[in-house]
């Protein structure tokens, strides 16, 4: 029983990431409703931003020493006799290094909402009017166009940056058998948990989530109404981008940084279509399902089987539900 809460534990916190992930898609397409295949590589970018100002940048020699490695005297004293990988070694260096992490945090996030503002100008803005399709393959070549910025900027090495959070095993006694979990998942977990929240709140109870709501039932509508609809548009797509900053950020943290990092975006799509691309809950529910499928596949099966399950999983939903989990089937009236 032990190990079967273990997996479960396991399953669901990259579920949350998932669910992290895939809420940038469905902003976008609840306000364009266009699917950006791209997404996985805005998340690429923002954790190469990351990389850039908490890793490149402390270390320029303009920079402050204390940036690179913060540690005053009450911290050198309460890492004093510390052991190795114990838990109060791994919070001491967390926080030596939380200044270049949160440098990292808000400077991968600005400059990836700046690159969404940048794609939705002079890429997406162009193919208002046009069909959806356009807009898509659009995105599709953008992929591409990512990739390939992101090898000639940095580099196609890879790399590591510091996790969000300190890092320490956990090790405690579940029905007689041990379960063992990483602290900096459990706050990536947390992070990953609070964002989604938060941006289920923006959309609820403000008037730009009210805009986005409303575009996304009908533009026509949202335009005689004085909604700013283009603004809208460039609303969600740097919503996309400031989640997938952090996801990125995490993403990182976990697996290393490398150009590669953008596929895994791709992977998330399947949690999309099996949750509902209009639907944020859908996703959410999705993510978790796919989280833990994957994991007990994994203990059971190997990883190689894991990796196919996502898509199993989305064929076989879409074949009972086509629009998803909780998605809305469109209805044409003539």
């Amino acid at each position: 029983m032990g190990q079967v809460m273990q997996y479960l534990l396991n399953g669901t916190m990259n579920g949350a990431l998932y669910a992290l992930i895939a809420v940038g898609i469905v902003s976008i397409f609840k306000s364009t409703k266009v699917v950006s295949f791209a997404h996985g590589h805005v998340i690429m970018f923002g954790a190469y931003f990351y990389f850039t100002f908490a890793v490149i940048l402390p270390g320029a020699e303009f920079m402050p020493d204390w940036v690179a490695k913060w540690e005053p005297e009450w911290l050198l004293a309460y890492k004093e006799g510390a052991m190795m990988f114990s838990p109060k070694a791994a919070i001491a260096a967390w926080v030596s290094n939380l200044p270049r992490i949160v440098l990292g945090l808000v400077g991968s996030i600005i400059c990836n909402a700046l690159l969404a503002v940048v794609i939705e100008r002079l890429f997406m803005r162009p193919l208002l009017g046009q069909s959806s399709l356009s807009m898509i393959l659009c995105t599709v070549g953008l992929i591409w166009v990512l990739e390939g910025s992101a090898s000639l900027i940095w580099s196609a090495d890879i790399d590591q940056v510091p996790a969000l959070g300190p890092n320490f095993p956990i090790r405690f006694q579940l029905f007689g058998d041990q379960v063992f979990l990483f602290s900096a998942s459990v706050v990536n977990f947390v992070i990953a948990l609070l964002l989604f929240a938060a941006l289920m709140l923006v959309l609820r109870f403000t008037r730009s989530g009210v805009a986005i709501r409303a575009t996304a039932e009908d533009q026509s509508t949202a335009y005689a109404m004085g909604i700013n609809v283009p603004a809208v548009f460039t609303s969600a797509w740097v919503v996309a981008a400031t989640t997938g900053a952090v996801a990125g950020a995490i993403l990182a943290s976990r697996n290393g940084l490398s150009p590669t990092l953008g596929l895994f975006g791709l992977s998330v799509l399947a949690v999309v279509l099996m949750g509902g691309l209009d639907s944020f809950a859908g996703v959410f529910i999705a993510a978790m399902i796919i989280g833990i499928m994957e994991a007990f596949t994994q203990w059971k099966f190997g990883g190689e089987y894991a990796e196919i399950v996502p898509y199993v999983l989305v064929l076989v939903v879409i074949l009972w539900r086509p629009n998803g989990l909780l998605g809305q089937a469109e209805i044409e009236r003539i």
